[in-house]
């Protein structure tokens, strides 16, 4: 019976390291959220890294093992190719260019070679899992590689890919020096997908500009393959959260908070720490709501929870800090409305104290 081998650099479940032992948490991010409840049915298996260097080989067997039982089957990364391939050319290249911020894009040639390496170490693993029959599906930015990869190893195998951020125009992705092997990476696959119709458009027309390659209602003519390329927004699974909703403890829940809040309207914003993400400009547009229409003071409360992530990565740390840190510019003092109740929303930062890596940060609540 034919599987699906879905292949992202992340697992749906991270490995965290404790004091004495291993512990085995979801990850957060849209692509596990997205593709958590699909990936277990008829015996497919999901192919990526755990999220941690795992120390030495019966370390490997264990988390291998704890893996295989949920489906998976991990990629160990070493502490080299953690910060070459995925902090520096994954996160300090692709990611900012991918996003429009292309000043913040840094070009390394051994982060390039680390990207290289990497997306061979999940070929091999891809094809040690993948049988004549199924289907591989490969995700993200991390992987551009992979499909070429793949191909050139199981030419008549099936192979998807689906990019889960933008799809920058031309002009921006024709500034990287290594445009053309990332191009030929995604052609790779059969089927090429996109959020929206304007990020297949990009690159449709990076692939005329830069490989030469005709395109015609979506399909692109390679010299030995046609690629169809496709807009597919992605949704969730809306029975799960529509039943989760309408759930006796989440009503419990509610009527907590809506105790606590009284008749105050409430914001809710919840993101990943991330300088694409507008999480410092948002909390500036609250604090001028609040100084221009001063008759929202009691009325409005702002709840923000801010996922930690990618903290090695300089521009990330530094966006902690403007947010964050006591005295930072988000932290003067504006006339706000009592919310004596607050632990039921989430915890206080202790005096003095900081946010452990795996707790969300409320701020500005008025």
């Amino acid at each position: 019976m034919s599987r699906t081998i879905i292949v992202s650099n992340r697992l749906p479940t991270k490995v965290q390291r404790t004091d004495d032992s291993l512990t085995f948490q979801p990850s957060e991010g849209g692509l596990a959220t997205g593709l958590g409840s699909i990936y277990k049915a008829d015996g497919n298996v999901w192919v990526g890294w755990p999220g941690l260097f795992v120390q030495d080989e019966a370390e490997e067997g264990y988390v291998r093992d704890q893996l295989l039982e949920d489906s998976m089957a991990p990629v160990f990364l070493t502490e080299t190719e953690i910060t070459d391939y995925y902090e520096g050319f994954s996160n300090s290249t692709l990611w900012p260019t991918f996003h429009y911020f292309a000043q913040f894009a840094t070009y390394e040639d051994a982060h390039w070679q680390a990207y290289v390496a990497v997306n061979e170490k999940f070929c091999r693993a891809v094809l040690a899992q993948a049988g004549p029959d199924d289907t591989i599906w490969v995700h993200d930015y991390q992987l551009l590689l992979l499909p070429e990869m793949l191909r050139k190893a199981r030419p008549n195998a099936t192979i998807g890919f689906f990019l889960h951020i933008p799809f920058p125009s031309y002009e921006l992705i024709r500034v990287l020096p290594w445009r053309e092997e990332l191009l030929r990476g995604m052609l790779g696959a059969d089927l090429i997908g996109f959020h929206t119709f304007g990020y297949m458009r990009h690159f449709l027309s990076a692939v005329s500009q830069l490989l030469g390659m005709p395109n015609q209602n979506g399909q692109i003519e390679t010299p030995t393959r046609t690629v169809v390329v496709d807009a597919f927004p992605m949704g969730i699974d809306y029975q799960r959260y529509a039943e989760a909703a309408a759930s006796e403890a989440a009503k419990v829940h509610f009527a907590e908070y809506r105790e606590a809040l009284h008749d105050v309207r409430v914001i809710l914003s919840i993101d990943r720490l991330d300088y694409t993400k507008g999480i410092a400009q948002r909390l500036r547009a609250f604090e001028q709501l609040l100084l221009r229409y001063p008759e929202w003071r009691g009325q409005v409360s702002l709840l923000m929870v801010v996922v930690p992530s990618r903290d090695q990565v300089p521009e990330y740390a530094s966006l902690k800090v403007e947010i964050d840190e006591p005295g930072g510019p988000h932290q003067r003092p504006v006339p706000h409305h009592r919310l004596e109740p607050g632990a039921l929303l989430l915890p206080l930062l202790p005096a003095g104290g900081a946010w452990p890596r795996s707790t969300a940060w409320p701020r500005w609540r008025w």
